[in-house]
């Protein structure tokens, strides 16, 4: 797994960009301030140059449990960002929407004056547009009478009466698990959505809710509101999907998981939702301590106010908000589950992804029918930097979900958007099996015992989930570790860094080591380790020279590991 470790790489990525427009705005941002109108407000990132000594905050109990079981140090993106910083934005008169410490950055709305205030701050590195992004939302196929599902078959090998919601289940394995009595238990998931309605549905009202917060309008209500923004159904189907319980009619893969619920997503202007939005809902989960993350929502086209859409090449991982904010989750130790997208078939070298599925350390799913075949919107990768997306599959069309519109009620909904939830929540089983597994090691589980693990492609990844297979792959007995690998490469610190850097990784038994840096054409630029290495914890620091001595120039380098058949990447960015 490639995961995106860098504080602030948009800093590289924005601000070689921002030469090109007047002071620290990026080109996207000063296009948006010329073409609005007097005294209108921007949405904007406002960047800071650093964190000065502060602190990282404290943890709940939870959250360090899970950055202990991933082996996840202190860093800087646990470090907030310095309050004198945020204060001296809003005296500008801009309104502070969200603080993200990730970023190391604020989200702003501001007029153009105001903005030319921010810009004259010392400690403001650059300044660029919040993105409006959307993605196509699922559809409802069909409602389902209650007739039907009343007498629809069932498989009496199963402890449970699953009614229609079988073959949502059966086809990934769901269960065989649910019969040693997996459900989900004492895994927090976060779902990013929007309109978690009718949670008093009878295949609702037992979930487990622990705290709910309405980004998109500031408020603890995530239910729609006459009046404010972000209304919708979405939510409704996924959390049902993954969690509902009602037996004979409905019954998700973690109906005994506990959850968090984050409204996120903006729905007033044509389906959008905005990014700052979601990496404020991806912090909080982190926060909260949250094992998954379940996230429905993919962006990559759909702008408005004349903001110009991510073409197929901007999903590489690295240059959205949102992928990058999902892989820094990811290295918090959160399990990362999205969307591929509802983009359907494109030829290469073109793809239909929607970030952050794009995201070098995100489960992307996509969708298939009831017999297994690719449903025609699943969206398709590779993404513009090569990784196979999807990452695996599940079912997609006509999803069983509880209706928002009544208290028994039950839809088919078709959309990898479903198919996102089906997953989420058997990671959640797999997770519950074994507490002690990583969010590398149930990715990995997940991708390598799919249907078409020896032949991943563009349209099905992987393939289809085989959660009993993925369990017996990380289970050694319940409640035991998982078997470690070979080697794990950690993340490296600083990052971005100047003009040294600290590698890290763990060895669990003796093994021949090469540790290399590549440029991002994959040349070879230097090798640090090539040697066998006794079992434990190394570190070497690279000091951005490659094997000549020459120092590097600015940029994205790979630093990768082998040892004992393991391959892994991270990257790097030298900041000078």
């Amino acid at each position: 797994m490639r995961t995106l470790t860098a504080t602030l790489l948009s800093i590289l990525l924005i601000g070689s960009a921002a030469a090109q427009s007047p002071g620290k705005q990026s080109p996207t941002l000063h296009a948006a301030l010329q073409a609005a109108a007097p005294g209108e407000r921007v949405r904007a990132w406002v960047y800071f140059a650093d964190k000065g000594q502060g602190r990282a905050l404290p943890f709940t109990e939870r959250a360090q449990a899970r950055r202990d079981r991933n082996r996840v140090s202190t860093d800087s993106f646990d470090i907030p960002v310095r309050d004198a910083y945020r204060s001296a934005v809003a005296r500008t008169g801009a309104h502070v929407k969200h603080v993200s410490r990730w970023l190391n950055a604020v989200s702003i709305d501001a007029t153009a004056e105001q903005i030319t205030h921010i810009e004259a701050l010392p400690f403001v590195r650059v300044i660029d547009r919040v993105r409006s992004l959307h993605e196509p939302l699922p559809t409802v196929v069909r409602e389902l009478d209650r007739l039907e599902t009343q007498s629809a078959p069932t498989l009496p090998t199963f402890s449970l009466d699953y009614g229609p919601s079988i073959t949502q289940n059966q086809q990934i394995g769901v269960p065989a698990l649910h019969d040693v009595g997996l459900s989900g238990a004492g895994v927090l998931i976060a779902m990013l959505d929007t309109g978690f309605n009718n949670l008093t549905h009878e295949a609702l009202i037992d979930v487990d809710v622990l705290a709910t917060w309405d980004f998109v309008n500031n408020d603890e209500i995530v239910s729609n509101e006459p009046g404010e923004a972000g209304n919708g159904d979405h939510g409704t189907y996924t959390l049902s999907a993954l969690a509902g319980y009602e037996p004979g009619e409905l019954i998700g893969p973690a109906y005994g998981a506990s959850f968090i619920l984050a409204k996120t997503e903006n729905t007033d202007w044509e389906r959008h939702v905005e990014e700052d939005d979601w990496i404020a809902g991806a912090e909080w989960a982190d926060s909260y301590g949250a094992d998954i993350i379940s996230s429905s929502l993919g962006y990559s086209s759909g702008f408005t106010n004349g903001e110009p859409s991510y073409s197929w090449s901007d999903m590489d991982g690295n240059t959205t908000i949102v992928a990058r904010g999902a892989d820094i989750a990811a290295s918090r130790g959160i399990l990362v589950v999205n969307s591929a997208g509802n983009g359907g078939f494109v030829s290469l070298p073109q793809n239909t992804l929607g970030s952050p599925a794009d995201g070098d350390s995100v489960l992307a799913i996509g969708a298939v029918d009831a017999s297994g075949t690719r449903a025609s919107f699943s969206s398709v990768g590779p993404t513009a930097d090569g990784q196979i997306k999807p990452d695996v599959m599940a079912l997609g069309v006509s999803v069983v979900s509880a209706s928002p519109f009544s208290a028994s009620g039950y839809l088919g909904i078709g959309g990898t958007s479903l198919a996102c939830p089906l997953v989420a929540g058997g990671a959640a089983l797999l997770l519950q099996a074994n507490p002690n597994a990583t969010n590398l090691q149930i990715m990995n589980a997940l991708r390598q015992t799919a249907s078409r693990a020896g032949t991943p492609d563009r349209e099905y990844g992987y393939g289809i989930v085989n959660l009993v297979a993925a369990r017996n792959r990380i289970l050694t007995g319940v409640g035991a570790p998982a078997a470690s690998p070979v080697a794990e490469l950690r993340l490296p610190h600083p990052n971005p860094f100047n003009p040294t850097t600290s590698i890290r990784y763990d060895l669990h038994q003796r093994v021949r080591v090469t540790l290399s840096i590549f440029d991002v054409r994959g040349e070879l630029v230097t090798t640090l380790v090539d040697e066998e290495q006794a079992p434990g914890a190394k570190s070497i620091v690279w000091n951005a020279r490659d094997r000549r001595g020459n120092a590097l120039a600015s940029g994205v380098y790979l630093c990768r590991l082998h040892a004992g058949g393991v391959e892994q990447t991270r990257k790097l960015v030298l900041l000078k």
